[in-house]
């Protein structure tokens, strides 16, 4: 199953609302307290949320959550619980800055030659509007931003990569995004892949707004210049598609994920275009070992259904850290502003284990989570023997 990182838009943070002190299986009273104490030893979390002890008296490690012995949460008076964890629902936004190959080859069609007439598109042609049409589909769920590549000058000379953007990110922005790529000419002189990602990913590493960052490389192949902004060189293709990877696997490394778009028009394109979507860790997982790892980019249609899958990976979170493996593994509820979530192996609509320590949700009930008006999930923990309301 895998794991989203999620372009994000939707993070669930997960706060601590209150300590208790549990006995194994405690009696749950009517006012929410447990009935009689023990000692329960705590721990720190990595994500910097307290947690407190459990039935057992073990440490609970763990992301952060409010991680709970018996409480009379949901009106279970008179309930044998064994812990419950509590995730208030803090709504972050996704920050994702799309980087723009606005090279001159561009202009040409998909078999890298100059079109023919109207039925015989640029790949640039294919490119725009697909980009602008999800873009408007995502709408405010992300917080856009643009860097095209190359800027103004003769081919790898330093100018045509600063520091400057093209839009930066802000939320609400999708139709400030939208007219910039629409007024953006492919007419720039050399593909210096790795120094405009090096930007970009500075760009969202220096913005300290705590939400998740991404890229999304829109390109149709092969770099053609090496080095970092401001100490670009021209040299060898195999040279600047190192360089380019390298950048990729530098803003992973720092936390910023990329997904990559491209135009592919011979093999050593399509090679390269599979090295920097391994690297940017967001590579498409079709399963056959022959199927391309970057999101292909030849038709309308097919871009447009891969930038979908982008940002519905981005904005689709909906797993939640346990903290400790339950108790009583099949012995839990799942519930989302108190209406119980059913159990489905079949990762269709309800929750599932995403692995011993991770409860992930899908279709309806994830839409709700997602949805403005939910506030709160909340994972109980049954004691053997005992029945979930």
């Amino acid at each position: 199953m895998k794991t989203c990182w999620r372009m994000g838009c939707l993070v669930m943070t997960m706060i601590v609302l209150a300590t208790a002190t549990v006995a194994s299986c405690a009696k749950v009273d009517q006012g929410g307290g447990a009935s009689t104490g023990g000692n329960a030893a705590s721990a720190s979390p990595t994500g910097g949320a307290s947690v407190v002890g459990v039935p057992d008296g073990s440490a609970v490690t763990g992301t952060g959550g409010d991680v709970r012995g018996v409480t009379g949460a949901g009106g279970m008076s008179g309930e044998k619980m064994c812990g419950i964890v509590s995730f208030p629902l803090a709504r972050k936004l996704g920050d994702v800055v799309v980087v723009l190959d606005r090279s001159a080859s561009m202009q040409k069609n998909s078999l890298d030659q100059t079109p023919t007439g109207p039925t015989d598109p640029t790949k640039w042609a294919q490119l725009v509007p697909a980009l602008t049409s999800v873009i408007s589909m995502a709408g405010t769920d992300i917080s856009w931003g643009l860097k095209s590549f190359p800027e103004d000058g003769s081919e790898c000379a330093s100018a045509t990569v600063t520091s400057k953007m093209d839009l930066s990110v802000s939320t609400k922005n999708f139709a400030a995004l939208n007219l910039a790529i629409m007024t953006t000419l492919p007419n720039g002189n050399g593909t210096p892949t790795g120094a405009a990602v090096g930007v970009a990913a500075d760009y969202l590493n220096a913005l300290g707004d705590g939400n998740k960052h991404y890229l999304l490389l829109a390109t149709d192949g092969q770099p053609s210049c090496g080095g970092t902004a401001g100490a670009l060189v021209g040299n060898t293709n195999k040279q600047a598609q190192t360089d380019a990877v390298a950048a990729v696997k530098a803003a992973a490394d720092s936390g910023i994920h990329t997904f990559v778009v491209g135009v592919a028009t011979k093999a050593s394109d399509e090679a390269t275009l599979n090295l920097l979507a391994n690297a940017g860790l967001e590579a498409r997982s079709d399963p056959n070992p022959l199927a391309t790892k970057y999101y292909l980019g030849t038709t309308n249609a097919e871009l447009i259904a891969a930038l979908q899958a982008i940002t519905g990976v981005v904005n689709k979170d909906c797993l939640f850290p346990l903290g400790r493996v339950p108790p009583v593994p099949e012995n839990i509820a799942v519930k989302v502003m108190g209406v119980k979530a059913p159990f489905d192996s079949s990762n269709t609509t309800g929750w599932n284990y995403a692995d011993p320590m991770t409860v992930q949700v899908f279709g309806a009930w994830c839409d709700m989570i997602k949805n403005e008006a939910a506030d709160m999930v909340q994972i109980f923990f049954g004691c053997p023997n005992v029945e979930i309301p």
